[in-house]
């Protein structure tokens, strides 16, 4: 029996129209921007840490 409707098993197949692996996708980039805000902000702490121990130690 013929159709004249795309076979959607065929489509999947492709990362770009799959959905499974867009959200992977996202969800990977998500983490990768979030360790990227936890470095920065650790650095930020650290500097502030390196910062007020100097400026004691100068006193």
């Amino acid at each position: 029996m013929e159709t004249d409707y795309p076979d959607f098993n065929e489509m999947y197949k492709d990362p770009m129209f799959n959905p499974i692996a867009q959200y992977e996708q996202a969800y990977s980039y998500y983490r990768y921007l979030c360790m990227q805000m936890d470095y920065k902000i650790k650095c930020k702490e650290y500097e502030k840490m390196c910062g007020n121990n100097g400026e004691r130690m100068s006193r």
